[in-house]
């Protein structure tokens, strides 16, 4: 075996480790970040697609809840105006116009238009999934708006409307208005 002449080690050394005649070890070039791979440019887009997808629906769900934020800032200037002038009838026949606007604007109109009385309570109860319009103080809206004398509960007519508006859903299945 061949002994480099510019080795620093003896000869004799160098034929009794044969393994320090190897070079040191040359790493490789280290990878670039960019650009990417495949699947991380594939990875950012279905992430921007989510992202995108996302936004969308929120934006569509906050949309179609509108109509209920501007019916309860509805709901609050009416109960500031009982407040102010202390007229239950006048409370009480526009509070039947908002919960009537309120369906129509949620429920086909051939379902919601012609209710009155105790239909139109019922239908409320089961869109509410409560007894409080048919049982409880929303009984004067059957027949309160006729009559010039009437008592109403004027607080609990209000929080039985923003209940109803906040929660009401489709009708169940099998009932009809």
């Amino acid at each position: 075996m061949a002994v480099p002449l510019n080795s620093p080690m003896p000869p004799a050394a160098l034929e009794a480790d044969p393994l320090a005649n190897l070079r040191d070890i040359h790493l490789p070039a280290s990878i670039d970040a960019w650009p990417p791979a495949f699947g991380w440019w594939l990875l950012g887009a279905m992430t921007i697609i989510a992202a995108g997808l996302l936004i969308y629906s929120a934006w569509r769900y906050w949309h179609s809840r509108r109509y209920r934020r501007e019916a309860m800032l509805a709901l609050r200037a009416l109960y500031s105006r009982y407040q102010r002038e202390q007229d239950p009838q006048d409370y009480l026949r526009a509070y039947m116009e908002l919960l009537k606007r309120v369906a129509l604007t949620h429920y086909p109109r051939d379902q919601v238009a012609a209710l009155t009385g105790e239909a139109w309570v019922n239908f409320l109860d089961s869109t509410a999934r409560s007894h409080e319009f048919s049982l409880g103080a929303g009984q004067v809206l059957i027949q309160g708006q006729y009559q010039n004398q009437t008592e109403v509960d004027v607080e609990a007519l209000q929080r039985l409307g923003s209940h109803w508006i906040k929660r009401h859903r489709a009708l169940p299945a099998g009932v009809t208005p």
